[in-house]
């Protein structure tokens, strides 16, 4: 009787043991799907490329999967309804997207680099723009530049005209006399100027435009160790970039599919670190990303793209950091 009892248990406990293996099996063989994070030709983007090229992702257990932009403002719609996790963009996108999808920013990318404002070899001064057309993303943060810009040379935004003119675009819409000047960033504003045209206004007047590293709020809740795990790879690709310059080049290179010499590094741009973030995370900070998210919220509000302010509590979450 006792042999049969131990049978019986012993029987049990391999039946688990096996049914526990095979379930440990099945999760190891279904993990999760890759964290779909996007990149643009932006210099400070490419920090994704370098953690996923040498492995840091797979060291940290995140499986990541870049997914690459030519054009920047379709990131929005992607991001909003969920075609991609993550995104690597400014933070008033960040606003403009959480007015209708929640969003989280975990992290600062870099601190926005050199984006200015071009013009044709035509116009020399801010108020040889009265009378000309203007491009800029409409409805953005962006808008901003341009309005600092004519108020730097008491020009009001009367007496230009607006018009909705992608970064990319820069070039083209100054070739056709489409706009006069134009607001875009690198490598396009390299491009526009070896094509002899010249910067008005650059952004070391205005630096409101960090880059954040932000998910939506439903990947944050539902995947809160993999969220963490990429900023500790990403952190670490940042500190490898920073060692190895150059290799940056022939990486990005790759996943572009252009060579190394049609990559246009910035030099003007600051990639974040930890110690970095920690500063801009700082809500006594005068120049806190907390301070950022609230002056560029009021800007959106007094261009009526949102309808009421954003709380940076809400939309700013640096516990996730390393």
């Amino acid at each position: 009787m006792k042999n049969r009892l131990f049978s019986n248990i012993l029987l049990v406990v391999v039946t688990m043991t096996v049914a526990t293996s095979c379930k440990a099996r099945q999760e190891t063989e279904h993990p999760n799907p890759p964290l779909r994070v996007e990149f643009t030709q932006w210099w400070g983007d490419y920090t994704l490329l370098v953690a996923k090229e040498k492995g840091i992702f797979e060291k940290y257990g995140v499986d990541v999967e870049p997914v690459y932009y030519d054009v920047y403002p379709e990131i929005y719609p992607d991001l909003a309804s969920g075609q991609i996790d993550g995104a690597l963009i400014a933070v008033g996108d960040v606003i403009n997207i959480h007015n209708t999808t929640p969003m989280k920013v975990v992290a600062l990318n870099d601190d926005g680099g050199a984006d200015s404002i071009v013009v044709g070899p035509e116009i020399n001064s801010v108020q040889d723009l009265k009378g000309k057309v203007v491009g800029v993303l409409i409805g953005t943060q962006y808008e901003l530049m341009v309005a600092e810009m004519l108020r730097s040379a008491g020009v009001s935004v009367g007496d230009i005209t607006l018009v909705n003119v992608n970064p990319e675009n820069a070039l083209d819409a100054l070739k056709s006399g489409e706009v006069q000047a134009v607001y875009t960033w690198e490598p396009h504003l390299s491009r526009a100027i070896v094509d002899g045209n010249k910067v008005i206004y650059p952004t070391k007047y205005t630096r409101l435009f960090p880059d954040t590293i932000v998910f939506s709020q439903s990947v944050v809740d539902s995947r809160p160790d993999d969220v963490r795990a990429f900023l500790k790879a990403w952190f670490q690709a940042v500190e490898y970039r920073l060692q190895h310059q150059g290799e940056t080049r022939d990486i990005a290179a790759k996943y572009l599919g252009v060579s190394a010499e049609d990559v246009q590094p910035d030099d003007n741009q600051r990639l974040y670190t930890v110690a970095d973030n920690k500063n801009l995370f700082n809500i006594n900070e005068a120049n806190s990303i907390y301070a950022i998210t609230n002056i560029t919220s009021d800007y959106l509000i007094s261009i009526g793209t949102i309808t009421q302010l954003t709380d940076p509590l809400e939309l700013l979450d640096p516990s996730y950091l390393p």
